[in-house]
């Protein structure tokens, strides 16, 4: 079954499927993530969609969206920190292939589909920009195009518990 994981920044843009479990979010906390994906497992979900709000941090982006490739946790939170129960998951789940190919085209077909343009990033898993344009420029070269929290730990709780993931973020104005 396939869940998908919206912020408000998306409604307009979702079209309802019956086969399809929908649950609007807003700034998760991540001490809450292993509980919201439990409740996805146990409700049978083995494919997981995010979409989620995101600031840019390349000056030069005219996309409107980019999906998510992979990412970097700069926090110093995990969704996984505490007790392991071994019955969800490894306590370090293989992180290899963070968000599923296949997944991920399917949000480009549904970009496609509404003409919106978008393209690809390495998620920036931060609370705040970097701190100068040193830092940012490294940042660049790893293809960190954008940053924010939310997909990363929702997709780190996600392969934990062996859901296959896939991700894009909408530019906001910060």
């Amino acid at each position: 079954m396939r869940a998908v994981l919206y912020s408000e920044a998306w409604e307009n843009l979702i079209e309802a499927d019956p086969e399809v479990l929908y649950i609007q979010i807003e700034q998760v906390d991540p001490s809450k993530v292993r509980d919201l994906i439990s409740m996805l497992k146990d409700e049978g979900v083995d494919e997981l969609l995010i979409l989620d709000e995101c600031g840019v941090l390349d000056p030069a982006a005219k996309e409107a969206v980019f999906i998510v490739t992979d990412h970097i946790n700069a926090t110093g939170g995990n969704p996984l920190i505490g007790p392991n129960d071994d019955k969800a998951g490894p306590r370090f789940p293989d992180m290899t292939f963070a968000y599923s190919e296949e997944l991920n085209s399917a949000i480009r077909s549904m970009l496609d589909t509404r003409g919106i343009d978008y393209g690809d990033s390495v998620l920036y898993g931060a609370k705040e920009l970097p701190k100068d344009q040193a830092e940012t420029g490294r940042l660049l070269k790893t293809g960190c195009r954008v940053f924010c929290f939310d997909p990363m730990w929702i997709d780190i709780a996600a392969r934990h518990a062996g859901i296959q993931v896939g991700a894009a973020v909408r530019k906001i104005n910060l």
